[in-house]
């Protein structure tokens, strides 16, 4: 029996080792698969952090450029209802935002503070101008770069200060004589005795009179017969009105343009004709005739010359385009506004309206503009005269010039202007607004407006008749309402660079 027992605890004793080695083992392998399975996630902790670093940067430089943009929005908006001008506009603007700068406003990640480097660039000088933003996010060692583009459009501000439902309105006189007659309400700032004064069959019917309160018992001079009862246009009721301050809203700054290539036509082999030359328009020779001048974007003439009672097409390719000229020197010819879109022509010299040369005469009034730049000095004011047949069928905004159309001359549209004289001689203008606070408004030889006449004052003769037509001055292409415009600044979307 011992001997027995003593074999069995021998043969334990001999299997312990290989339980020892077994046991080992076991762990051995434990221990490799256990640090296997923390490199494995080590490794993906690693590449994580890498993944959302690499995300974060992008998110940093996207950040960047949002941010500034809404400081470029908020400038705009600001320096717009300061400046006066495009050209002051811009000039304070750029100074402010072209540049780098940096924004860190963020959140520290893994124990990196993320930073984004944000630089403006300039990219053009027209109007609408524009700009670059360019957005270097960084968390750690890791960039990655955005760019977004944005464009800025100053557009002409100033609204008008002119008195509403009023067919004349003066700063001093209305003169009324022969059968001259005004058909709605008439008013004065003028608190002097005879500021309207009516003679012969002259009469103003359906409206009032408006003058200041101080002047309502003295304003109206006309002969006794005018004043009976029974009359057939008794002298309308005078009523106190404030006076109104009469002013032009700026006048805009010109924008500058590249000249366009020369270019030429070719028939045959003897047959040229260079009708583009040395920024010059040349429709001066029969094979220009009809000639198309495609805008495809807005463009600088020193001269366009129209002779030979020849045509030019403008086409504006279905967007408003803009011309600047020294001279537009319609000599002997035509020029019709094509394509769907408003063009404006900047003059900075003169133009010229000679034989039975038309502007625009088959189109809308609303797809031309003219804006004519002033004289250098008071004394030195430009004259726009329009006779005969010719007509210009738009708007015009004269910094300066004396206005002089004749029985003949046609227009149809709406007219400014800062010029001391104003006379309408014949012919009919309708549906128009003559906001001439600094001229002396002269109708004569039968000459009618429908719309409404605001002036210095007033003088009319002979049958000659201004009947009110209200006019929607939201429209007019010179004025603003003075609110600041919502589109003053159009980004495209971040794009992420290579």
């Amino acid at each position: 029996m011992k001997q027995r027992v003593s074999r069995l605890q021998r043969q334990l004793n001999s299997e312990s080792g290989v339980t020892l080695v077994m046991v080992l083992m076991v762990l051995m392998v434990l221990s490799v698969l256990g640090v296997s399975l923390i490199t494995v996630a080590l490794g993906n902790t690693r590449l994580a952090s890498v993944e959302r670093e690499y995300e974060g940067t992008y998110y940093i430089a996207e950040a960047g450029a949002t941010y500034r943009l809404a400081k470029v929005e908020t400038s705009v908006k600001g320096y717009y209802d300061q400046m006066p001008s495009e050209h002051s506009f811009y000039d304070a603007l750029e100074r402010e935002i072209i540049g780098s700068k940096p924004y860190s406003d963020f959140e520290p990640v893994m124990g990196n503070q993320p930073e984004a480097m944000i630089q403006i660039q300039k990219v053009s000088n027209d109007n609408p101008r524009k700009y670059k933003i360019t957005s270097t996010g960084n968390i750690g060692n890791r960039e990655r770069t955005v760019e977004q583009f944005f464009t800025i459009n100053w557009q002409s501000k100033g609204g008008l200060n002119a008195p509403s439902n009023m067919g004349v309105y003066t700063d001093t006189t209305i003169k009324l004589f022969g059968s001259a007659s005004i058909t709605g309400n008439v008013g004065t700032n003028s608190d002097r005795a005879n500021s309207v004064e009516l003679d012969g069959g002259a009469y103003i019917n359906n409206g009032v009179i408006h003058v200041p309160e101080s002047a309502t018992n003295k304003a109206v001079k006309a002969p006794e017969y005018m004043k009976k009862p029974d009359r057939e246009h008794p002298i309308p009721e005078t009523v106190a009105k404030q006076p109104s301050r009469l002013e032009l809203p700026p006048f805009p700054d010109f924008p500058a343009y590249a000249l366009p290539p020369d270019k030429e036509i070719v028939k045959t082999e003897h047959e040229k004709h260079k009708v583009i030359l040395d920024g010059n328009l040349r429709i001066n020779n029969y094979l220009a005739e009809n000639y198309t001048l495609q805008l495809h974007s807005d463009t600088t003439f020193k001269e366009i010359i129209i002779d030979q009672n020849l045509t030019v097409n403008i086409d504006t390719m279905g967007k408003d385009k803009a011309i600047v000229v020294d001279h537009l020197n319609v000599t002997n010819g035509h020029i019709n506004i094509v394509g769907g879109g408003t063009l404006t022509i900047y003059v900075r010299d003169n133009i010229t309206m000679n034989s039975g040369s038309t502007i625009n005469k088959n189109g809308s009034v609303n797809d031309l503009v003219i804006l004519l730049k002033g004289g250098s000095s008071p004394n030195t004011r430009k004259e726009l005269v329009l006779g005969g047949s010719q007509v210009i069928k738009g708007s015009i905004f004269a910094e300066d010039a004396n206005i002089t159309f004749t029985s003949g001359g046609g227009f149809q549209g709406h007219i400014l202007t800062g010029g001391t004289r104003v006379k309408l001689d014949g012919g009919v203008r309708s549906g128009s607004l003559i906001f001439a606070p600094n001229a002396d408004f002269r109708l004569e030889n039968g000459a009618k407006v429908i719309g409404s006449v605001i002036s210095n004052s007033y003088y009319g003769d002979g049958d000659t008749n201004t009947t009110f037509e209200e006019v929607d001055i939201s429209n007019l292409p010179f004025i603003s309402s003075g609110d600041i415009p919502d589109n003053l600044l159009d980004p495209s979307a971040p794009k992420e660079t290579n």
